[in-house]
């Protein structure tokens, strides 16, 4: 926790780390006063060049964020986890996507603070010190990443909580807050914002499980919490961001372009509350960004060789996990798997955790040299392609159109598909044994538009003459898709490149059968 007092000797601290010598552009330095703290001098500011938005003004306080361990760690998290292995232009990370985040942030920001002065909105107008306060968050909103990104809080940790009930529930946001903490108690910020501005960065970030603390008493600014994590129609900075580093990255084309969403956005009231919104005109530019997100899934993030790569790095993952140590080399040191819950331990995790299991010692016991040759073997698999294989694939159609309840419950079904205790019959009829089944990993995989089933304009606010106005349905062209989720089950072979898989346990898989759903079989290996 940020401490509310801070001694003399500290304070001399925290103006010495914010003044210290840095990689940065150069920039004057000088000490600023109230009556000019929002107004820069054109040299006072820090000016990168970003491949996507080009040239890139800094304020002081996020350049002072930026030249933390805390931030500097991001350089070493991709930001695609194993996309690089099938499109290797996408090595980007972390580090460059969380400043473009911050820069958009701050034009939305100054697009609506626009509109808002020429509404003569006066109750919502936005000050220099929340425009701040959101490039602050765009820049942190990614700072509680692990290695690989996704990889490790959607595939890792939950495989290694199921085997550890005392880990923690976990989200990578949670760790973006803590990292937060940890920046704010190191640097000098107070010359331009509070500790209440930092909690409301926190809050731009992740929603309090109890609702949001800023602006409670002024329910007309949580328009706010649209710009950075949107979860009312994920439209955000965050996601205009990636959509177009991504693309530019993985050399795929895409037609959104966020400058003339961000130039058109305004804050309309709908019903009683205030929200971002776009003219209606603008749907189809809409449609097409979340077009763009299902297209990422479809040819990069899901690719069937990029999920491969990341299964055998979990499984490496996991192999070495109880023998890892962070900080690395120290004696009091957590494992990987609970190194979520210690920062000073969590700030060494990042993707080099690859090349800290290859200089693994193997120690005397039985189950740690297991453990980490198979890890190493892994690994080393990985850099000679001997991949993972997807042997087979079925498209799911759900019967009766189950609700989303239902459907987690189906869903968490075919992913425990391959637990040997299901088929235990079917297993000594056959001449099974489990070690046949441990070679195979099932994989669920879902396309969406970001909306799940539904309709991705279903929840954008849209205005007409600076009014609130419904998008009806059938004012949306005929030629959209009529549905929106698409649903696969994957099964990957664990076996080497001079080996085949099981025929009996492909025909189980191209087989299955289940009363709540239909299965068409959209890849086959024939043995």
């Amino acid at each position: 926790m940020l401490k509310t007092i801070v001694t003399q000797k500290r304070r001399k601290q925290m103006a010495h780390h914010s003044t210290r010598r840095h990689t940065w552009p150069s920039r004057a330095v000088g000490t600023q006063t109230s009556s000019t703290q929002w107004k820069q001098k054109e040299n006072s500011l820090v000016i990168i060049n970003d491949p996507i938005w080009g040239p890139i003004e800094l304020h002081p306080l996020c350049v002072r964020v930026i030249d933390t361990p805390e931030f500097q760690r991001l350089r070493s998290i991709k930001q695609l986890g194993g996309c690089s292995y099938v499109y290797p232009g996408a090595c980007h990370n972390r580090f460059e996507h969380s400043i473009g985040t911050s820069y958009l942030a701050g034009c939305l920001g100054r697009a609506l603070q626009k509109k808002i002065n020429e509404q003569g909105l006066g109750k919502l107008e936005i000050s220099e010190k929340e425009i701040l306060c959101l490039e602050l968050g765009g820049l942190c909103h990614d700072l509680g990443h692990g290695p690989f990104s996704h990889l490790f809080d959607l595939m890792f940790y939950p495989r290694v909580k199921m085997k550890n009930d005392d880990l923690p529930r976990w989200t990578h946001e949670d760790n973006s807050l803590k990292m937060i903490d940890r920046i704010f108690e190191s640097i000098k910020f107070d010359d331009f914002i509070t500790l209440e501005d930092i909690e409301f960065i926190k809050e731009l970030i992740q929603k309090p499980f109890d609702g949001y603390k800023t602006y409670k008493n002024q329910p007309e600014k949580q328009f706010f919490f649209e710009i950075i994590a949107n979860d009312l129609n994920s439209i955000d900075v965050d996601k205009w961001d990636y959509f177009s580093r991504d693309c530019h990255m993985l050399g795929l084309h895409h037609n959104f372009q966020c400058e003339r969403t961000i130039k058109l956005a305004k804050v309309v009231e709908h019903d009683g509350k205030w929200h971002v919104s776009y003219p209606k005109s603008e749907w189809f530019n809409l449609f097409d960004m979340y077009y763009t997100r299902f297209t990422l899934h479809r040819r990069a993030y899901q690719h069937q060789v990029v999920k491969a790569v990341e299964i055998m790095i979990t499984d490496a993952l996991l192999k070495a996990d109880k023998w890892l140590t962070f900080p690395p080399g120290a004696k009091n040191g957590v494992c990987l798997s609970e190194s979520v819950i210690d920062m000073n331990a969590y700030l060494f995790v990042t993707d080099e955790v690859l090349h800290q299991i290859r200089m693994l010692p193997s120690k005397s016991t039985e189950e740690n040299k297991k453990d980490i040759e198979d890890a190493i073997e892994i690994l080393d698999r990985i850099n000679r392609r001997d991949l993972y294989r997807l042997v087979g694939e079925s498209k799911i159609t759900w019967k009766d159109q189950p609700n989303q309840e239902k459907k987690k419950d189906c869903k968490q079904s075919l992913q425990e598909w391959m637990k040997s205790e299901k088929f235990n019959e079917w297993m000594k009829q056959n001449e099974i044994e489990e070690v046949d089944l441990k070679l195979y990993h099932t994989e669920l995989v879902m396309f969406s538009y970001g909306n799940k089933d539904r309709c991705p304009l279903e929840n954008v606010k849209f205005y007409q003459k600076d009014k609130s106005v419904e998008l009806r349905p059938d004012e949306i062209s005929a030629m959209l898709p009529n549905e929106f989720e698409q649903v696969y089950i994957r099964l990957y072979w664990k076996g080497k490149k001079d080996e085949k898989p099981n025929k009996t346990i492909l025909d189980k898989f191209h087989n299955m059968k289940e009363d709540w759903a239909d299965f068409v079989s959209t890849k086959r290996t024939e043995v």
